[in-house]
């Protein structure tokens, strides 16, 4: 007996939908995740810009977004301690050098705040990830305060420590969401 004709093109149809399933689930959960952060103080585009960069997001749940954040966080103070790294075997002014071999060693200091923020996440810890968070949320201040010693500098490292709070902000409150 032979299926009748519309079947098949009506199960690859199936199977397709079954297969963007995820990808929408995804994309579901990051904009309802983003959308409830935007009420507060994180901005909704930036949020969905942000968490979408990571290629994982296709497929992640609320779970998912609580990791993925901490792991943008991480690789971003990671690069942003290199910066520093780079920029004071490059300036020629000592103070500025060693302010900036200062901010490198926050960083430094930080990434296993937030290694073990990465793990609480992970383990669904989510109120000791935010905590953890917390601290690692001083250390771009605490960076640019340093150049303030001195009249007329200021951090050549200041638009990345921006960007850096705002990340960390971002993972600290997906964390935050999941922890309710």
């Amino acid at each position: 007996m032979n299926p009748p004709p519309f079947l098949l093109p009506s199960l690859l149809l199936l199977l397709a939908a079954a297969a963007a399933a995820p990808h929408l689930a995804g994309a579901d959960t990051l904009h309802e995740t983003c959308n409830f952060l935007g009420g507060d103080y994180i901005n909704y585009d930036y949020c969905v810009s942000t968490l979408s960069s990571d290629p994982a997001i296709a497929t992640a749940d609320n779970h998912g977004l609580a990791v993925i954040s901490i792991n943008l966080t991480a690789t971003n103070a990671t690069a942003l301690r290199s910066r520093a790294d780079g920029l004071a075997q490059a300036d020629p002014d000592s103070f500025v050098r060693a302010q900036l071999r200062n901010c490198s060693a926050l960083y430094a200091a930080a990434l296993p705040d937030i290694r073990k923020s990465a793990d609480a996440a992970a383990d669904r810890n989510y109120g000791g990830a935010t905590e953890m968070l917390a601290g690692v949320l001083r250390v771009p201040a605490g960076c640019d305060e340093a150049f303030k010693s001195r009249e007329g500098v200021v951090s050549p490292i200041r638009r990345e420590n921006d960007e850096f709070s705002d990340l960390a902000s971002l993972a600290k409150a997906v964390n935050n969401y999941m922890s309710r």
